[in-house]
């Protein structure tokens, strides 16, 4: 699905000065718009899977955290 064929697809609902508040699509045109995110998103998970380096920094940040080796952000907010 492109985005050409959803702009095609959508009605928007607008308030009285007519700007737009929300968007109506039919539901095969949402449909294959989540399947098309869905993909999107799993491509993105195995491309950054597929990189050693992140997984592992992933891994060693959630050890540090399990440990309480990690500086929360207020703190950091607080000092700055």
């Amino acid at each position: 699905m492109t985005l050409t064929e959803v702009m095609q697809n959508v009605n928007f609902v607008v308030d009285m000065e007519g700007n737009k508040k929300a968007a109506l699509l039919d539901l095969p045109v949402w449909e294959k718009l989540v399947a098309y995110m869905r993909e999107l998103e799993e491509d993105a998970t195995e491309e950054l899977l597929a990189m050693p380096s992140l997984v592992d920094a992933i891994n060693k940040s959630s050890q540090r955290v399990k440990s309480g080796q990690f500086t929360r952000y207020e703190d950091i907010k607080r000092n700055v």
